[in-house]
């Protein structure tokens, strides 16, 4: 037999990389980069190269199961398909739609969101709908919003190569995004660019920084403070050019005044000439380009950290133009998308607002329903949504691939909502994991390369998924899935689809006139070359590029706003009992809570179990050294690890990764979210992952 290659997009972070997917007798052998894409032209990271591992791998799901006397018990399509509308149907007439909820992982493909969408909001009436873009990139998404008005990243890759200043903040992008952090250290070789990181560890990305800010955790928002402090003080700022695409200048000034270098050296630990320095670095560029990650965003405070991030490239005039602007990763491969198309409890497809009436009308028209129907109130995010378990106001959650009980903070409260659900119904591709263990009901989906459909990179980029091997057994597609349940349920005239096409072009009737046009995309089209990126209104239309160019903004005076943002200390902080600060992270050869890598057997060996990082001073006051098996203890509760000694990272702070649980023969109790706040910003709902006070004594 011979190898027959297929075009696709990497099914892992949002960065957006083009694949070339080798095919021999019904299986995926090798997955190649694809030269000539213009996000990575050929590059390839571990974990995209190590993909066909993920078809071969143990534990696939392959029928349906129903959990019969606290047994999983294998069973027909019909009759899971049957107990699960029938429930849904049952819970919602004894106690009314807001009673069942939906969570989903972000490498879901757009078309599986919107039938989702549609089914909970035009069908049932909730607004309970998430996706693990909330634990990501909803900072991020609320940060534009309030700065330029709209959830629409204005920059692009392209801006790589060009910028004169990269500013890289709470994100070691050479583990996370390496074919990222490949073309920026290019950049800086070949055209001098200078690199500013903001980090607690001295990571692999601060390594090749020309000012490594080696800030406290948490205090980003009194370094970005400071730092615009001294562009204002030392005439970097051009405030009649400012004030003709910006409001609060003034109001900004006079607010900046009280976080001198000083005083940001006091509350980050930075030296205030550092402060200066890298103040003056941005100043003088012509063209910053910042990167910020879930270092960011995992804040009690991530929104006014991304506010007060803008407010560096709106004052200097960083801002929507070539190598200039705002650009952040999103952490999975549709996050982007999922946003677009309302993938979280407060959005409505094609970027609208479940609290905007307008909004609400012009979807309710779309779909035929009475506005009415959708509910003006944002719906539980999924912190909420398990409190409402605990409580017994939710009933009902349907999750899809996603592994909530081991990647939401403070995990045993997690796991212990979840076991009180009267109906879990979870698709996955493998089983166990640990949220697939605790489900009423198990559903075998298809995964990446045996289902057909859309992703939406980080640069706003379409690209076409298509199947190109048949998923085993019984396992279907979500989406088929969606509209299998949906009719069960009585709504057969709402979902008529035969194929995710079907989906797809009824989608784009949502998307008309928004920034997230996709009216000029046909599958035919992303079939034949790389996908264009968003908005693309008409089919001559080649894409755009960047955003926002001519500094007129999606805010009522079409002006961008510079927010004054009050510093405020992580509502959790280290004392006489928890006397260091965790922060979380991830590894190169991992992804999330290895529901896939875990059981390719390169990257297991790879790093096959947990560690704490801790500075070698930190160790000699605990009593540790080199290998120790330690205890870390949060309020929430304990981890075990086993000690790393760095000189990295900042004395205080400790480091554990973020993928490590019992599901794949390992120990519960290596899970660092047991220990994890679940705290969240108050603005975005995102959960508080990266600050938690701990102790750690040695393990008995």
């Amino acid at each position: 037999m011979s190898t027959t290659w297929h075009k696709s997009t990497c099914p892992y972070c949002g960065f957006g990389c083009g694949l070339m997917v080798g095919v021999d007798g019904g299986r995926v052998v090798k997955v190649t980069g694809m030269k000539g894409h213009p996000t990575n032209d050929g590059r390839l990271c571990v974990l995209a190269e190590t993909l066909p591992g993920v078809f071969d791998a143990r534990e696939r799901l392959t029928r349906p199961m129903l959990r019969r006397q606290g047994v999983l018990t294998e069973v027909t399509w019909q009759e899971a398909i049957g107990h699960v509308a029938g429930t849904l149907m049952a819970i919602i007439h004894e106690h009314g739609p807001d009673a069942v909820a939906f969570y989903g992982g972000a490498s879901k493909l757009t078309e599986e969101y919107y039938l989702i969408n549609k089914l909970m909001r035009a069908c049932i009436g909730t607004n309970n709908i998430e996706s693990s873009t909330r634990l990501c990139m909803a900072s991020t998404a609320a940060g534009l919003l309030s700065t330029i008005g709209a959830d629409a990243p204005p920059a692009c890759y392209a801006d790589i190569e060009h910028a004169d200043l990269f500013f890289i903040a709470g994100n070691n992008m050479a583990v996370t995004v390496p074919v990222l952090f490949q073309r920026v250290r290019a950049a800086k070789k070949a055209n001098g660019a200078k690199v500013i990181v903001a980090d607690p560890r001295r990571t692999d990305t601060a390594a090749i920084a020309d000012i490594h800010l080696q800030l406290i955790p948490g205090t980003d928002v009194a370094l970005n403070n400071a730092l615009a402090h001294v562009l204002l003080r030392d005439g970097f700022v051009d405030k009649e050019q400012v004030e003709l695409y910006t409001s609060g200048l003034c109001d900004l000034k006079n607010f900046l005044k009280d976080y001198t270098p000083a005083v940001a050296s006091q509350i980050t630990g930075c030296p205030q000439q550092q402060i200066v320095e890298a103040a003056h670095a941005i100043g003088q560029s012509k063209a910053m380009l910042t990167f910020w990650f879930q270092g960011y965003n995992h804040s009690s405070q991530a929104v006014f950290k991304n506010n007060t991030l803008h407010n560096l490239s709106l004052l200097t005039g960083n801002f929507c133009r070539v190598g200039a602007g705002p650009i952040s990763i999103t952490g999975e491969s549709n996050a982007l998308g999922c946003r677009f198309v309302g993938a979280l409890s407060h959005l409505l497809p094609g970027m609208r607002l479940v609290t905007n009436a307008t909004h609400r009308q012009e979807v309710a028209d779309f779909w035929g329903i009475p506005a009415e129907k959708i509910k003006p109130v944002p719906g539980r995010s999924i912190i909420d949504i398990i409190a409402g378990l605990h409580n017994g106001e939710i009933k009902a959650l349907w999750v899809a691939s996603t592994n909530p009980a081991a990647s939401l903070p403070h995990t045993r409260w997690v796991q212990q909502g979840l076991a009180k659900a009267q109906l879990l119904v979870v698709a996955d591709i493998f089983h166990p994991t640990e949220t697939t263990m605790l489900a009423n009901v198990i559903l075998p989906a298809a995964q990446w390369g045996e289902k057909t459909g859309t992703f939406v990179s980080s640069e706003r980029r379409i690209e076409l998924v298509e199947k190109f091997v048949q998923p085993p057994g019984e396992a279907l597609p979500d989406y088929e899935i969606m509209w299998l349940i949906a009719r069960q349920m009585g709504f057969e005239r709402e979902f008529p689809y035969t194929s995710p096409e079907d989906v797809f072009e009824e989608w784009k009737g949502l998307t008309r006139g928004r920034l997230c046009d996709t009216n000029g995309v046909t599958y035919r089209r992303l079939r034949g070359a790389v996908g264009p990126q968003l908005p693309c209104p008409t089919p001559e239309h080649p894409g755009t590029e960047r955003l926002f160019g001519n500094l007129e903004f999606a805010r009522p005076d079409g002006r961008a706003a510079l927010l004054a943002r009050k510093y405020i200390p992580p509502l959790e902080t280290p004392d006489e009992e928890y006397p260091l600060m965790l922060i979380t992270g991830r590894l190169a050869c991992q992804f999330n809570t290895r529901t896939r890598t875990g059981r390719i057997d390169r990257l297991y060996r790879s790093a096959a179990g947990s560690f704490v990082e801790v500075s070698t001073e930190d160790a000699r006051v605990i009593g540790v050294t080199e290998g120790d098996v330690v205890r870390v203890s949060s309020r929430r509760g304990s981890v075990v690890a086993e000690v790393m000694l760095s000189e990295r990272i900042r004395p205080g702070t400790v480091f554990i990764p973020c993928h490590f649980g019992g599901a794949l023969g390992g120990e519960q109790d290596r899970l660092v979210n047991l220990v994890t706040n679940p705290v969240y910003d108050i603005h975005s709902k995102q959960p508080e992952f990266k600050l938690s006070a701990v102790r750690i004594v040695r393990a008995e």
